[in-house]
């Protein structure tokens, strides 16, 4: 039987080292939409782009949780 999280328990259990770096990613790319918009001549189309790619990826990466347990797969075994 599969285990459930809670939205608040995915939330605060421990990340895999991929989504962690997601998580950097996703904030640096806010971070630099953000300060795009503060030099003249870039468009801001472009600048929430940005904001808005680097925030969806930071925020669908917290929701990865590290498996503790192995998968088991029940193979259908032809006797």
């Amino acid at each position: 039987m599969k285990k459930k999280l809670s939205l608040g328990k995915r939330l605060l259990s421990a990340t895999p080292a991929f989504f962690k770096r997601a998580q950097l990613f996703g904030v640096s790319l806010a971070g630099l939409g953000t300060s795009l918009t503060q030099v003249i001549g870039i468009p801001v189309k472009l600048c929430t782009i940005l904001i808005t790619a680097g925030t969806t990826i930071t925020v669908i990466s917290q929701f990865a949780v590290e498996q503790y347990e192995p998968i088991n797969h029940e193979k259908n075994e032809v006797k």
